[in-house]
């Protein structure tokens, strides 16, 4: 009997060390069904640590990884043109300002009145031609001025409303004079803004569009001074020529007076190149309103005073 128990004790000490190592040298995969894909290979095994949930993020955590998320470099201009709603027509046609189509009108005579005076020009050089049409010397046409060719008082009266200072790039529609600290405080309010103000698209587009900085042109600078929502106006010294009725020259005398009755600060800082290079965009830009300047107040106070400065040294320079 002893050697029965013997033989089967032997047996059974031999099976149990045999299953030891096998255990040992096959692969140990977790019970639960999330974390077999885990360890498909044999020389992976697992691990407590796969059990371990991570900590929980705070709250400041998380608003730090949004606004990381949502710091975006903008590589178009704020002012992004999206798909209208209703409509869309196969054939159409875009709208034309009034201001827009009295400009293209004032451009094309002076083209023709170019193309004119050339022809007429063409023929024989040192000639001029007569209105009947008839070929006239320079020479004699100097002896037979007369004093009946003298200037009305109409155009004495155009002659000094247009003062030595006033050039094509400072037109006479200018009231400052374009001083170098008045340069530099004006690019830099407009910096500042315009980094304000993309800043905000990024964070969030909907509020940004509600709230804008800064606006260009001359037709929404025209809105919304008729709201009273304009703190400060910037236009441009050199806008082209545009005289009549509807013209550009009239619709920047009319940003004037209204700026005047409003009470709202507005200067002649930069020319159209400068004030795109400023705000980088690519056109030429005649008009900035600046509609809300917090966080420049003082580049804003700054700048107030150059512009009292500016108009000061302006009317003492075209006083004599």
């Amino acid at each position: 009997m002893s050697k029965k128990l013997g033989v089967i004790f032997d047996s059974t000490d031999r099976i149990i060390r045999n299953k030891d190592v096998q255990d040992t040298s096959t692969k140990i995969s977790p019970r639960s069904s999330k974390y077999k894909s885990q360890h498909k290979k044999p020389e992976q095994q697992a691990s407590l640590l796969d059990f371990v949930k991570p900590k929980p993020k705070s709250q400041r955590q998380i608003k730090a990884n949004k606004l990381k998320k949502t710091h975006l470099t903008i590589t178009r201009s704020s002012y992004i043109v999206y798909k209208r709603k209703g409509k869309t027509r196969l054939d159409s046609k875009k709208k034309i300002t009034r201001l827009k189509r009295s400009v293209r009108v004032y451009r094309t005579s002076k083209k023709a009145e170019r193309e004119v005076a050339e022809q007429e020009l063409k023929g024989v050089p040192g000639v001029a031609l007569d209105i009947n049409t008839k070929v006239i010397p320079v020479e004699q046409q100097v002896q037979n001025l007369s004093l009946s060719d003298t200037p009305t008082p109409k155009d004495d009266l155009q002659a000094k409303a247009v003062h030595s200072i006033h050039s094509r790039r400072f037109r006479s529609y200018c009231d400052n004079c374009t001083r170098p600290r008045l340069k530099e405080l004006t690019i830099q309010l407009l910096k500042d803004l315009d980094r304000f103000q993309k800043r905000a698209f990024a964070k969030n587009e909907i509020k940004a569009r509600a709230h804008p900085r800064l606006i260009l042109g001359v037709r929404e600078a025209l809105a919304r001074l008729r709201i009273n929502k304009v703190k400060l106006l910037f236009l441009a010294t050199d806008c082209e020529i545009c005289p009549g009725e509807s013209g550009l020259d009239e619709t920047i005398e009319g940003l004037k007076f209204q700026c005047q009755q409003q009470q709202v600060p507005y200067c002649f800082p930069l020319q159209r190149r400068e004030l795109s290079y400023a705000l980088q965009k690519r056109a030429q830009i005649s008009c900035v309103a600046i509609l809300d300047f917090d966080g420049a107040n003082a580049t804003y106070a700054d700048l107030l005073n150059e512009i009292q400065d500016a108009r000061a040294e302006y009317k003492r320079r075209t006083a004599s």
